[in-house]
């Protein structure tokens, strides 16, 4: 099985492989250029000692004596090499250094002059050299040997230079890439650490620190956002368990018993029979509603699919007609003049239905119940026993009943998942005694208003 490179090492590897290429290019053409330059200097240098000769000639007037050469022609690799070339293809060279340039075919063509004067490196006595082949007089070329052996040696050192000096750059791009991955993904290493801590640990309550704007910056918050929400999903679902271990605990066991008796005396009368068969019709009623509570109160915020723009009044109107059909003798006296937010029409609807049922419990049973409606602010009064001052700072708690309400059916969920709602929607609720008795809700949600005019309702 391959092994896997890290992230850090194949930056490294790719910032070290394009220093490495630049360098290359970098260092190819700096050397050609030095060596076309060295050379330049040669041909020159050639070309000077080229001009002399044909100096030298001049006194003959194009009468150049056979086997005429230069006086100072000898002592090639010390000296310039000087030879003429006849269009026959004879060599007039110094003595001893016959043979040591061959002509070629291109040097008697100048000879004869069908050719220009031309440039050419060749071996000369074994050792490199620049070699100019020019006219001379009719019928003659001249050939102008500079041995390379010097630059050569200095292309050589160069080109040695050049490569100590790519490979001393490409190490030491090869660690600035390692620090800079390092630096720039330490970010990321403190994130995969975070993600394997709580994986292995199921904890989502780590988190990655972000101190910087960057690209690594919006990752990191991101994962803690990713983080937060896994928790809090985490946490609604302990409450979930936690809550319905605690609120189904005690009806299972009540309709458990009763069931027990239906079963264990067929011969029950039937007043008894109907009355057992009453409280199971309740307790299974009851049992429905509570794990409707919990299942709200579990549900965590809404997701960005179920939110939408919510016409208050339209929420509000179901409601009511809810709390009516299941409160048929309370009078509910409404005013809807509602606005609108972007939220979720179903779940604003619970926590409306929530405080009319809450209203109607603890209220007379004939009512009335005032409802009001205006812009985001939804008002439920009662004309109940009230509540007392001291209960009220934990009536949105969960499970929490005042001493007064506890023999009355219900959870004392439905107030704590109406909070849930409301400030799920960035509002707030309260609760407070009215003057003349009873008790008052108001719920204030951020909405904008519409432009139609509200409507007192008496039977919606």
């Amino acid at each position: 099985m391959k092994a896997r490179l890290t992230l850090k090492t194949r930056f490294t590897l790719v910032a070290a492989g394009a220093v490495a290429a630049v360098a290359l290019a970098i260092t190819a053409v700096a050397f050609v250029a030095i060596r076309t330059d060295l050379e330049n200097q040669v041909r020159q240098e050639v070309a000077a000692r080229a001009q002399s000769v044909d100096h030298l000639a001049r006194q003959f007037h194009g009468r150049i004596p056979n086997g005429w050469v230069p006086s100072h022609s000898s002592g090639f690799g010390v000296l310039t090499y000087t030879q003429v070339i006849t269009s026959a293809g004879v060599v007039w060279a110094p003595p001893g250094d016959a043979g040591l340039l061959t002509p070629s075919e291109g040097a008697i063509e100048v000879a004869s002059g069908r050719t220009p004067l031309f440039y050419a490196v060749s071996q000369v006595n074994g050792t490199r050299a620049m070699v100019l082949t020019a006219p001379l007089a009719p019928g003659l070329a001249m050939q102008v040997a500079e041995p390379l052996t010097s630059t050569d040696v200095e292309v050589a050192r160069v080109g040695a230079t050049l490569a100590t000096l790519s490979a001393i750059g490409v190490l030491v791009a090869t660690l600035l890439g390692w620090a800079v991955a390092r630096a720039g993904l330490s970010p990321v290493t403190r994130l995969a650490g975070v993600a394997e801590e709580v994986s292995l640990t199921g904890d989502p309550g780590r988190r990655v620190e972000v101190g910087r704007r960057d690209e690594l910056g919006r990752l990191a918050t991101t994962f803690n956002a990713m983080l937060s929400a896994l928790q809090r999903s985490l946490d609604a679902q302990r409450r979930l368990v936690s809550d319905a271990g605690h609120e189904l605990r005690t009806p299972l066991a009540s309709l458990r018993l009763n069931v027990d008796v239906l079963t264990e005396n067929p011969d029950l009368p039937t007043g008894e029979r109907k009355e057992v068969l009453t409280r199971v019709t309740d307790q299974v009623a009851e049992l429905s509603r509570l794990v409707a509570s919990v299942t709200d109160l579990a549900r965590g915020e809404p997701p960005a699919t179920e939110m939408s723009p919510v016409q208050l009044n339209a929420v509000a109107a179901a409601a009511l007609e809810a709390a009516r059909r299941d409160w048929p003798k309370t009078e509910f006296d409404a005013f809807l003049n509602g606005g609108v937010l972007d939220g979720s029409a179903e779940r604003l609807r619970v926590a409306f239905k929530n405080l009319l049922d809450n209203a109607a419990k603890f209220g007379p049973p004939a009512g009335p119940v005032e409802v009001r409606l205006t812009g985001g602010q939804f008002i439920v009064r009662d004309y109940g026993p009230g509540i007392a001052d001291e209960d009220l700072p934990f009536i949105f708690d969960r499970f929490y009943r005042a001493l007064p309400s506890r023999s009355a059916p219900g959870s004392g969920l439905g107030l704590a998942v109406v909070r849930e709602i409301v400030v799920w929607h960035g509002g707030m609720v309260a609760a407070e005694s009215a003057p003349a008795g009873g008790t008052v809700i108001r719920l204030t949600l951020p909405c904008y208003p519409v432009t139609s005019a509200g409507a007192r309702t008496g039977s919606l």
